[in-house]
């Protein structure tokens, strides 16, 4: 048994707990939600005698989503972009929350590995045999018949 190694796997493994307990808050606490990213882009119309020609272009804020591999854009009228910025901003840390829960599941579970070598030791063998102490076959025998 490597006591050293079991210690610093035990710290690590209380350490990760606290932090898998944030990120389930996270995951517990959250509210409505929507899929996607929140963004302002600035275009330019094209007509050479608007002002976005010599360089303020327009601005138009959409939800950015994927969707089977292709990047959606969505128009977000300007009545409902602190909602639905704020609701794009949840996804985005819950999603964080529930990668890094993964991450750190994946984490644990080689502590643990690491923290069953460390106590594991071996059953003592017999110095003569090479064998585990205990009855020979023929004494087993012997003991059957009595």
């Amino acid at each position: 048994m490597d006591r050293t190694s079991a210690s610093r796997a035990r710290q690590r493994i209380r350490k990760i707990e606290e932090a898998r307990a944030a990120h389930v808050e996270t995951l517990l606490s959250a509210d409505e939600m929507i899929a996607g990213s929140f963004v302002v882009l600035v275009r330019k119309c094209g007509k050479p005698t608007c002002r976005c020609a010599t360089g303020d272009g327009h601005e138009a804020r959409c939800l950015s989503r994927s969707e089977g591999g292709k990047t959606r854009m969505r128009y977000v009228p300007a009545r409902d972009e602190v909602e639905v910025a704020a609701k794009a901003e949840r996804y985005r840390v819950f999603r964080q929350a529930r990668a890094e829960l993964m991450r750190l599941s994946g984490e644990l579970a080689e502590l643990a590995d690491e923290l069953q070598v460390a106590l594991t030791e071996p059953y003592p063998r017999s110095e003569a045999s090479g064998r585990a102490p205990g009855r020979s076959r023929r004494r087993r025998e012997e003991l059957k018949g009595e």
